[in-house]
């Protein structure tokens, strides 16, 4: 009996200590996620003051090309050619990082659903042979599902989960490469067709609706080859984003005919997303957003990396 007895408070001092012992576990991951939590509060503060700090910056180095337009392309090549990174002489841990890119460097794919507005049928028409060149070169089994698919992306009204919705919604449009992405995913299973996979969207399209013109000096290679009918592999190595689309074209042999005035822009577009990652806490972070013309929008804390 008494071993018994013994053994039952064995038992009870045992399932007492476990208990505590969990207690104790959830009370150290309670402060570790608080703990977590005001390190993340404090690091998206700090990304507030970079994105002000980021979209000034910008803004200072353009307004020093206003008089000089090829110093402003110069600018300009040097924000998306390679990034740009600022460190404390006084602590290695403090940096942080601009890398921008334009966002018209392509097609703009939302030009698809303009084929019944006649006022657009230079810009749809450029999108639907880009389309269906991309589709040639990857041998895309059945690209009428797939363009059905990115219409009904384009012209319906979505909400922040991709799924089309009614007249309320605020976001129209394919607004993102992730986007046009799984619109790509989507059709890979439905119509089992891994060549899909393969396409590097970014290359021939950018995904901006408001985007009215192309801004072909920082094409990539398999566009500007698509486009004008020169073969990729010299493109490859005698293109240079940042050169000059037209003269370029002229003096290789493209096809001229397909270089219109109303769809590239002769000036240069201030109009880029832009990335800045930074140290902080002894953690890197980052964010983006969209440099329009003087504006900063679309601000995105991608949080730790």
């Amino acid at each position: 009996m008494r071993e018994m007895r013994r053994g039952v408070v064995l038992f009870i001092t045992l399932s007492i200590i476990a208990a505590m012992l969990a207690m104790v576990g959830v009370i150290f991951t309670y402060l570790k996620k608080s703990r977590d939590n005001a390190s993340y509060t404090a690091a998206m503060i700090q990304a507030d003051l970079l994105f002000r700090d980021g979209r000034d910056t910008i803004t200072a180095l353009l307004k020093k090309g206003e008089k000089d337009k090829e110093l402003k392309k110069t600018i300009l090549d040097t924000l998306y050619l390679a990034p740009v990174t600022l460190q404390s002489e006084a602590n290695e841990e403090l940096f942080a990082t601009l890398a921008c890119r334009p966002l018209d460097a392509g097609v703009n794919i939302n030009w698809l659903g303009l084929e019944n507005n006649s006022s657009a049928q230079e810009l749809y028409g450029a999108a639907q042979s880009t389309f269906d060149r991309v589709i040639e070169t990857y041998n895309v089994q059945n690209a009428a599902v797939l363009l059905s698919r990115i219409i009904q992306a384009v012209t319906e009204e979505e909400d922040s989960t991709g799924e089309a919705q009614g007249r309320l919604e605020q976001k129209k449009g394919i607004i993102s490469l992730s986007q046009m992405q799984a619109i790509a995913r989507d059709y890979r299973f439905e119509e089992d067709d891994p060549a899909v996979e393969e396409i590097i969207w970014e290359h021939y399209f950018s995904f901006d609706p408001t985007s009215a013109k192309i801004d072909g000096n920082y094409l990539s290679a398999e566009l500007v080859a698509s486009l004008f009918d020169i073969d990729l592999e010299f493109v490859k190595e005698e293109w240079f984003e940042g050169d000059k689309l037209k003269e370029f074209v002229s003096s290789h042999g493209g096809d001229m005919s397909q270089y219109n005035k109303k769809l590239f822009a002769e000036e240069v577009i201030e109009r880029m997303r832009c990335q800045i990652s930074y140290g902080y806490q002894g953690n890197v972070y980052a964010f983006g957003f969209d440099y329009l013309e003087g504006k900063a929008e679309k601000f995105d804390f991608f949080g730790k990396q």
